[in-house]
């Protein structure tokens, strides 16, 4: 590939790749693509910002006509791989005590607490300890001041399991744990993210990006996210666009995947509808190459000082009468050097 890594705007159809499965829009998940524990096999020393993480945006929008965006619940977004999740909440008048999930325009209620989403995550990374859980919440409605207090307590309650700090942690330090996203309109607090250098206006960029600058992207302290745009009361617009675009993704999945300078260096996905074929193929990726950072390195062993030389001479003279047998003299001569493996020599003479 050289040192670019070439994404075009191709003019190919889903029907170019068979029955691919991109894009989904059925309730149901078969346990056959359940891809649980995914993360398992990725070095402890990878930054997280370095792994093609899938994802959804607008995660818990399962209900509102037209401003649906996913159709599988919570628990199956997570049994089939998806470990990112873009959350809209809120409350709707000043004497609600919990937080609700609403969609990103705050018309339709999806019947749920974020009490109950993070009791969700909470629950399965029990079960599945090698996973993490990224996280962006986004507060909505006039009464943002007691959303913020009410996420604050969610946060201390959880605070055993959620990471909440601006840098970027490691696989080992995130395994297990939710991992905060700062958000422009959300609670303080969470993990640096920068927009994604693939798409704009939900448009695969039709330029060269250098590898040099993916890889970058996202080994620095931040996180690098592709999020997708989605269109008020145009639901049918919105699978078309999930089938465009998801099928743009796919490519470019596979166009780093036979890049050896900067495979899998994507970063994070928020797709809508997307495929279990797609998400597969994101988790399939290996870690971005951060010049080592996701090899474990040996150790090297210290080099030892030298071990002193030590010499020494001695000369003397044993005289002793043995009245059974003769009288002898015995004189002999004793030279040594002590190194690190401890070799010396012995010269003597008997007389």
């Amino acid at each position: 590939m050289g040192i670019h890594l070439f994404l075009w705007l191709l003019s190919v159809t889903t029907s170019c790749l068979g029955s691919t499965n991109v894009f989904n829009d059925k309730r149901e998940l078969q346990s056959k693509f359940f891809n649980e524990d995914w993360m398992m096999s990725i070095p402890d020393t990878t930054p997280l910002s370095a792994i093609t993480i899938p994802g959804t945006h607008e995660s818990l929008s399962l209900y509102g006509g037209p401003l649906v965006c996913q159709v599988w619940t919570l628990e199956n977004q997570l049994s089939v791989g998806l470990r990112f999740f873009d959350i809209h909440a809120g409350i709707w008048i000043w004497t609600q005590k919990y937080l609700y999930i609403r969609d990103r325009y705050w018309m339709f209620s999806q019947g749920k607490k974020v009490d109950e989403v993070l009791e969700c995550i909470a629950k399965f990374l029990e079960v599945h300890k090698s996973e993490t859980v990224l996280m962006m919440v986004t507060l909505h409605g006039l009464y943002k001041d007691t959303a913020k207090e009410l996420w604050a307590t969610l946060v201390d309650t959880y605070k055993n399991i959620m990471l909440t700090s601006n840098s970027v942690p490691n696989m080992e330090q995130a395994r297990g744990k939710i991992v905060l996203l700062q958000s422009h309109n959300g609670p303080s607090g969470g993990a640096q993210v920068q927009s994604s250098p693939f798409f704009k206006n939900n448009e695969l960029i039709s330029h060269k990006v250098d590898t040099m600058e993916l890889r970058l992207d996202v080994c620095k302290s931040h996180f690098v996210l592709t999020d997708m745009e989605t269109k008020r009361f145009r639901i049918k617009s919105q699978k078309n666009l999930a089938r465009r675009v998801n099928q743009q993704i796919y490519n470019v999945v596979l166009q780093s995947k036979k890049s050896s300078a900067s495979q899998g260096c994507l970063g994070v996905f928020g797709m809508i509808f997307p495929g279990a074929e797609l998400i597969k193929a994101m988790t399939l990726l290996r870690p971005c190459d951060c010049g080592g950072a996701g090899t474990p390195e040996a150790t090297p062993e210290p080099t030892p000082e030298p071990a002193p030389t030590n010499t020494r001479t001695s000369t003397w003279t044993n005289t002793r009468t043995n009245t059974r047998t003769s009288t002898w003299t015995n004189t002999w001569t004793n030279t040594w050097t002590n190194t690190r493996t401890n070799t010396w020599t012995n010269t003597w003479t008997n007389t």
